[in-house]
């Protein structure tokens, strides 16, 4: 029997404001309102909930994909799932404790930590990313990592020494990294390539200190299929293809998560129906997960590999550190010389960070080192701050003194999420992830100067100044520093002007990162906050100008200083406008709906074949009037042909029809006793009118009380769509 293991590589940058440690709003995220949020809904929670489907286009069945599949989610993207999807979160959680009682062993990889190139790190951070991936691992999934997803594949034997002395047992490399093989009782090393390697099975390293780490590489044709090839277009031709693959052993596969569901939609629903066909008794390939692969077949082969190498860059790892020709982003004019001088200057960052942590760390910390190592039980909230310090402390710390310590944690932390891949992945300086990475900079910055430490801002852009944008109206690193980075920080003046902006109904707002509250009063502007993370509080007051949502303030003496709206980083404008927008959404409805009750005497008429559209409906008062028609128990006479029309000859009507019944079903089944009735009939009406929402998140929760509902109703909730 042949095995089969399909890994996906989940991971999303850092994407975390440095500040408020929430992910503002990204405009190339349209129509959602940042990019974890649509790659979540398009690729990681359709592959918790993929559908299988009928000839009719009837779901019959739904299918979590994380329980077949191996995989690997990086901690930062799981945090933000945990608050923002848990019902996916939990799915991924759910899948690994079922895959432990079909193979054995679980599905879940941990990922180091902030996704970095290891050989361009040093053994400093490459032990804290592993550490406190591991941590992440342990208190998310209740068991011990067996395998670990290095970003981009990128290995070195010093990396590979690190994860061996962690206790990682294996970890997924591209065929071109193999270098030579040899057996296990020989050193009859034999060179080879990507074609002529045998994926099938596992490789030993053995390491300089003794060490030993297995590796797997996976499958390049088909893995590159699924990338570039289409193959995810069609189940039963995925399927074909993975069976006309002649394998004696293990046939491994290793995927960008995005794949299914972003990059090829539906990619999800050729998944599936591949696991599905897997899982028969008479399926030519038994599904497993490395670790069980591994701990059934331990390697007899040994390989060793090419230094520095990736699965990304066939230059090895010069894509993250210079312009060596690997590049997306639809711009084959462009050039990347700017990746080195960003790689240097956050390097040099990194160094004055690292030589300030060493500094005053054994002020607080009986090791700082280990305390530096442990500090990522905090992040995953194994551990509260408080029995953090308590463990660690090099004496009984005051109240400021903690805030201190924390705040030296925190500022390896930003440090650290500077150097995330993504930010040379593509072709321009001044795209989102290099200002990520800048902005982490700019707060690591901010917290060492805090801390007593050398301001080196000007060192920093010295070096930055050039890494030269393709945009000439960018200019420099610096400048690129200057408009676009410098206006990101988030201080007392910025977190007023937000208050303000956002009304009395909102004088108290929390974010992860922080809380912090406003009241006005007499043209004064009181603000309060406190830094979650280091239990850092503080207040300030500014002076109310000419009542526009501008500030003036006081704890700037040296100058009339003033903040307003349109000063602010547009992220953080779109962060208020997304907020006041959901409030004005709420009521614009509320005042429709109203409307439609007020004019329906008039609007009940039939409709015969050759007449004109009614104007009636077809104006701004539309989605407001059809909504109320469609709440009604009773349809009038001729209602759905009349309103079809209207609909038909009115797609924006449609398309706000569309995300208003969206968000009614959701209210509707989402609570403890959904009304599965109503839900059923409003979203049956709504297609007949040629209204379809989107029914992912209702047919979900459907899906686990399918036994107890009514079956007109399911075939009402699981219809075809559009």
């Amino acid at each position: 029997m042949s095995h089969l293991c399909i890994h996906g590589h989940f991971y999303q940058p850092p994407r975390f404001d440095p500040w408020l440690d929430e992910v503002l709003p990204e405009a190339s995220a349209a129509p959602f309102h940042n990019w974890n949020q649509r790659i979540d809904r398009e690729s990681y929670a359709p592959l918790a909930y993929a559908r299988r489907m009928d000839s009719q286009g009837y779901v019959f069945n739904i299918i979590n994909c994380y329980e077949y599949i191996s995989f690997n989610f990086g901690p930062t993207l799981l945090s933000w799932m945990e608050r923002h999807s848990p019902d996916t979160y939990a799915r991924i959680l759910e899948g690994d404790r079922k895959s432990i009682q079909h193979f054995g062993h679980g599905n879940a990889m941990a990922q180091a930590y902030h996704h970095i190139i290891m050989p361009l790190s040093t053994d400093h951070d490459r032990n804290i990313e592993i550490s406190w991936s591991i941590a992440d691992f342990e208190h998310r999934y209740q068991r011990k990592p067996e395998g670990m997803w290095v970003g981009e594949t990128a290995v070195c034997t010093d990396t590979l020494e690190a994860l061996a002395a962690a206790g990682i047992k294996f970890t997924i490399l591209a065929p071109r990294q193999a270098e030579s093989v040899a057996p296990l009782d020989s050193d009859d090393w034999r060179r080879i390539d990507e074609g002529t390697l045998d994926t099938d099975q596992p490789y030993l390293i053995q390491l300089p200190s003794g060490n030993e780490i297995s590796v797997f590489f996976y499958d390049g044709p088909l893995s590159q299929a699924v990338a570039f090839e289409k193959l995810l277009r069609d189940g039963g031709g995925f399927w074909h293809r993975l069976t006309s693959r002649k394998t004696t052993a293990m046939l491994s596969l290793a995927t960008d998560g995005e794949s299914y569901g972003h990059h090829f939609k539906f990619g999800e629903m050729a998944l599936a129906y591949a696991l599905e066909q897997a899982l028969k008794d008479d399926s030519p390939l038994q599904l497993t997960n490395y670790a069980s692969y591994l701990a059934e077949n331990p390697p007899t082969m040994k390989v060793r590999i090419w230094e520095k190498s990736s699965w990304s860059c066939v230059h090895g790892v010069e894509r993250w550190r210079d312009d060596c020709g690997c590049t997306d982003g639809g711009h084959p004019d462009w050039n990347q010389r700017w990746r080195r001088p960003l790689r240097r200057s956050l390097n040099l960052l990194k160094y004055y960070l690292d030589e300030h942590y060493r500094y005053k760390g054994p002020d607080y910390f009986k090791d700082p080192q280990q305390a530096l190592l442990d500090y990522g039980q905090c992040l995953c909230s194994a551990l509260t701050r408080d029995d953090f310090i308590a463990r660690h402390q090099v004496k009984n710390l005051d109240e400021s003194q903690k805030v201190n310590a924390l705040k030296l944690l925190e500022m390896q932390r930003v440090g650290l999420a500077s150097f995330a891949s993504c930010a040379w992945f593509f072709d321009e300086v001044s795209r989102i992830e290099p200002l990520n990475a800048l902005s982490y900079a700019l707060r690591g910055l901010e917290m060492m100067q805090d801390l007593d430490g050398l301001d080196v801002e000007e060192q920093f852009l010295e070096v930055l100044e050039e890494a030269f944008s393709n945009d000439q109206r960018l200019g420099d690193g610096r400048e690129v520093w200057r408009k676009l980075v410098k206006p990101r920080k988030i201080g007392p003046t910025q977190l007023a002007v937000v208050g303000i902006s956002l009304g009395r109904d909102r004088e108290f707002m929390s974010f992860p990162g922080m809380d912090f509250s406003v009241q006005k009063s007499d043209g004064q502007v009181e603000l309060s906050y406190k830094w979650n993370k280091t239990g850092e509080t503080s207040k300030a007051t500014f002076t109310l100008k000419d009542n526009k949502n501008c500030v003036c303030p006081s704890v700037f003496s040296d100058e009339d200083r003033v903040m307003s709206l349109n000063m602010l980083d547009r992220r953080l404008r779109d962060y208020i406008l997304r907020v006041l927008e959901k409030d004005a959404e709420l009521q614009i409805w509320s005042v429709a709906a109203e409307h439609g009750a007020r004019l329906e005497p008039f609007l009940i008429c039939p409709f015969e074949e050759g007449q004109s559209v009614p104007l009636a409906g077809s104006g701004a008062a539309g989605p407001g009037i059809i909504q109320y028609f469609l709440s009604l128990n009773d349809a009038a006479e001729d209602f759905e042909k009349y309103w079809s029309e209207v609909i038909k000859y009115n797609p924006y009507i449609k398309q706000l029809l569309e995300q208003r019944v969206t968000k009614i079903l959701d209210n509707l089944t989402d609570k403890d006793e959904p009304d599965w009735g109503r839900a059923a009939n409003l979203a049956s009406r709504s297609v007949r009118l040629g209204v379809f929402p989107d029914l992912f998140a209702v047919q979900n929760r459907l899906w686990e009380s399918r036994n107890q509902i009514d079956h007109d109703i399911l075939r009402q909730l699981f219809i075809r769509q559009g």
